[in-house]
């Protein structure tokens, strides 16, 4: 049990951390106030390397009654902090010798914070910058949804914009990373608009291509600290860049359907990562590459069988072993992936459904058993429903079943969406979002996930079937054999 005041640190991080000599730790002190509590989620973590895959390591806010808390907090070589509330986050700058104190208005965060601390001028050109650019990403999404359309858009105009604020506001600001973030955001628009672009009559996408990453390595795009900034800037211009060359297209005429972008990545592996790997040939200095390449080698761990991604993970093991942090994350990632490979036991759960009745992996023991974790905002995972429920109705219930397991948050919104899709296998739900116990354990990175377990316990698939896609041949071929 944790006190008022108490931090929480998973185990596994823990033991990474202590695993990295190399970061030295000391304490920052995070004091203030918040008006309104409720349910809300309050916690400070470091920015972690990896978007998606890195270990949690995060301290959680739990404010006295009077809404006032005070945290001593474990900094390391990081310089950045991200305080949020549920979704919403405002990120603090990892300063040992800063007595930070906050004083939070809920309903105005992150817009709104009173702010008492050594760098309050760099404090105040990010609010302004927060403010000025509200809403901004959303428009931007908006516009590049109309680019997509083939209607008129001002998305890259309004990315542009953005760049000018934050040059405006954070330039030799501690939040200057901010800036080559927002640059980072331009060229992947940029690169998506290529494949938007790609059945225009007189349109040289190579040309246009190589004029974007040119022009991006001119503005330091590809320079570690732009690439730290952005984070995951470099998969998702690598990502882009491989759509630009109608692999989706291609695949999706071979199978004569639609298919998941999931599943166009995996039967494409092999072309779609020879274009990735055009984009790296533009970064020149060893450790910028060394952590670009990170993140394509953790999305083939995370999503492709270990036997396709294995041999991509030794070699980077091999050619960048001077960059431990890289390497030390890569090892934790591709073992906790092991961990739910097929052969490994089925990790249990305890889960409530609708009626408070609840359901484990061992009361299904002796059939098939696949677990669905889903969300009803979730659109794919509603688009495999259909086909889901004539597989269901295909196979007799002594050899197959399936778990649909909740990310959702709130109970509420859960209840009405079982009751609005009716599928009539168990619903089992236990909150938390992506934090849920079960998902987590799992090693689940986004939604539409899907486990099969066997009869015997053991996990069968981990996330390489769909309905739409092979579900029904795979059991076809388990069952029958």
């Amino acid at each position: 049990m944790f006190n008022n005041t108490s931090l929480f640190l998973s185990i596994s991080t823990l033991l990474l951390l202590i695993s990295c000599e190399r970061k030295k730790s000391t304490e920052m002190v995070v004091s203030g106030s918040i008006d309104y509590v409720g349910n809300a989620t309050i916690k400070i973590a470091p920015i972690p390397l990896h978007y998606k895959y890195s270990p949690e390591e995060e301290f959680v806010v739990t404010p006295n009654e009077d809404g006032s808390f005070s945290l001593n907090i474990a900094i390391t070589d990081t310089d950045k902090l991200v305080f949020s509330i549920d979704d919403a986050s405002f990120l603090l700058i990892a300063d040992g010798d800063d007595d930070l104190n906050l004083v939070i208005n809920r309903a105005a965060f992150p817009l709104e914070i009173d702010i008492m601390s050594k760098h309050s001028t760099d404090y105040t050109s990010y609010q302004t910058y927060l403010k000025e650019t509200d809403g901004l990403d959303k428009r931007i999404e908006k516009e590049m949804n109309n680019y997509k359309a083939g209607l008129n858009n001002s998305a890259i105009e309004l990315s542009k914009q953005k760049i000018s604020i934050a040059e405006t506001h954070l330039s030799e600001t501690a939040f200057e990373n901010l800036l080559a973030k927002a640059k980072g955001e331009l060229v992947v628009n940029k690169i998506k608009s290529i494949e938007y672009r790609l059945n225009n009559e007189d349109f040289n996408a190579k040309e246009e291509r190589i004029a974007v990453l040119e022009t991006a390595k001119n503005d330091g795009f590809f320079t570690l600290e732009s690439l730290e900034a952005q984070r995951a800037g470099i998969r998702d211009v690598s990502h882009y860049y491989a759509r630009t060359f109608g692999i989706y297209d291609s695949v999706t005429q071979d199978f004569g359907k639609e298919l998941a972008e999931y599943d166009i990545k995996r039967i494409a592996y092999e072309e779609l990562n020879e274009k990735r790997l055009q984009v790296l040939d533009y970064i020149e200095d060893k450790k910028a590459l060394a952590y670009a390449k990170l993140f394509l080698v953790a999305e083939r761990i995370g999503e492709l069988e270990l036997t396709v991604a294995e041999p991509s993970y030794r070699k980077y093991l091999n050619d960048y072993s001077e960059f431990t942090e890289y390497t030390d994350f890569l090892t934790y990632f591709y073992n906790e992936i092991k961990s739910v490979s097929p052969g490994e036991p089925a990790i249990p759960f305890s889960l409530v459904d609708e009626n408070g009745v609840t359901h484990t992996l061992e009361d299904y023991k002796g059939k098939y058993v696949l677990l669905d974790f889903w969300a009803g905002w979730c659109q794919p995972c509603l688009d495999e429903f259909p086909v889901m429920r004539e597989i269901y109705n295909d196979f007799s219930r002594e050899n197959f079943e399936i778990l649909g397991i909740s990310t959702e948050i709130d109970r509420a919104v859960w209840e009405t969406d079982i009751a609005k899709f009716q599928n009539p296998w168990p619903q089992l739900y236990g909150g938390n979002g992506f934090d849920q116990e079960t998902f987590k354990a799992y090693k689940g990175g986004g939604i539409p996930f899907y486990i099969l377990v066997g009869p015997d316990g053991n996990i069968v698939r981990y996330n390489d079937i769909r309905a739409t896609f092979n579900l029904r041949e795979v059991l076809n071929d388990l069952i029958n054999e």
